[in-house]
C-alpha cells in the first residue's frame, strides 16, 4: 500500500512540474512565423574574399547581398530598384550590426527588408542620381592607394572641369557612410559599394562584384568615367561611358 502511494505521490510531482513547464511564459520571438524574405539574402562573404580586385583594397564593412534575380523576378523590379532595396536595407543594417548591444534576430532583417522595399517603392532611393545633362563618374578606390592619390583626386574634385558637369564618386569598397566620412565637407553624390552586386541588369550572375552605372541615369545623360590612371582595368565600374583620365 505504501508502495501504491509513493507512486501516486511521485505522479503528481512529475505532473506538476510538466505543468509548471508548459505554462511558463513564451519569449516574443517564439511566436514569430518568418515570411520568408531570407531566401532573398545571399551567404555573408567571408573577410578574406571580401575584396575588389581590379581596385586592389579590401571591404572593412559585411554588407549584406541580396539575390537580385530572385527579386527581380519574385516582385517584377528592375535592375535599379533592386539595388536601391539591397543598399537602403544596408543603410540600416550595418549601423545596428556594429552595435555590440545590439542582436539582431531574423525578425529583425526581415523588418530591415520591408522597411527597405517600402522606402523604394516610395520613390526615396538611397542614391539619388543627378539630373543634370552630364555626369563625371570619378573612381574613388584609386584615391585609398595613397596619400598623392588622395590629394590628386581632392584637387580634382575642386576643378573646373566640373563646371559643365555633376561629380559622382564611385566606390566598390567604401560604404556610403565611409565615402561621406573620408569627404565630409563635400556635399557629393556615390555610388558606394552597397550598390554592387553579383548580378548583372538582366538578373544572370556573374564571377565578380560589379555595378552597371546606367541603371542609374537617363538615357540621353552624357557619362564620363574618371581614372587617375587610363590604362588601370576597373572591371567592377559597368556600362556605356566616355573614359577619361585627369
Amino acid at each position: 500500500m505504501k508502495n501504491i502511494s509513493f507512486i501516486i505521490v511521485s505522479a503528481l510531482f512529475l505532473f506538476a512540474g510538466c505543468s509548471s513547464k508548459a505554462l511558463k511564459p513564451r519569449e516574443v520571438d517564439q511566436y514569430y512565423t518568418s515570411t520568408g524574405v531570407q531566401k532573398y539574402f545571399l551567404s555573408d562573404i567571408p573577410d578574406w574574399a571580401n575584396f575588389s580586385q581590379s581596385a586592389g583594397c579590401f571591404r572593412s564593412k559585411g554588407i549584406r547581398y541580396f539575390d537580385i534575380e530572385a527579386m527581380m523576378k519574385s516582385f517584377s523590379l528592375n535592375y535599379n530598384q533592386a539595388l536601391q532595396i539591397q543598399a537602403s536595407y544596408n543603410e540600416e543594417f550595418l549601423v545596428m550590426k556594429k552595435n555590440p548591444k545590439v542582436n539582431l534576430t531574423l525578425k529583425d532583417e526581415e523588418v530591415l527588408y520591408f522597411k527597405a522595399s517600402d522606402r523604394v517603392n516610395s520613390k526615396i532611393n538611397f542614391f539619388d542620381a543627378p539630373t543634370f545633362k552630364e555626369i563625371h563618374l570619378i573612381w574613388l578606390d584609386e584615391a585609398l592607394l595613397g596619400k598623392k592619390q588622395e590629394e590628386r583626386l581632392r584637387a580634382f574634385l575642386q576643378s573646373s572641369v566640373h563646371d559643365t558637369g555633376v561629380p559622382v564618386l564611385v566606390s566598390a569598397c567604401l560604404t556610403k557612410e565611409e565615402a561621406e566620412a573620408k569627404f565630409p565637407n563635400l556635399a557629393l553624390k556615390v555610388i558606394s559599394a552597397e550598390l554592387f552586386s553579383i548580378y548583372d541588369t538582366n538578373g544572370v550572375r556573374q564571377p565578380s562584384l560589379h555595378v552597371n552605372v546606367n541603371a542609374f541615369f537617363q538615357e540621353g545623360q552624357k557619362l564620363i568615367f574618371y581614372k587617375q590612371d587610363i590604362k588601370k582595368n576597373a572591371d567592377d565600374i559597368r556600362g556605356i561611358f566616355k573614359t577619361s583620365n585627369y
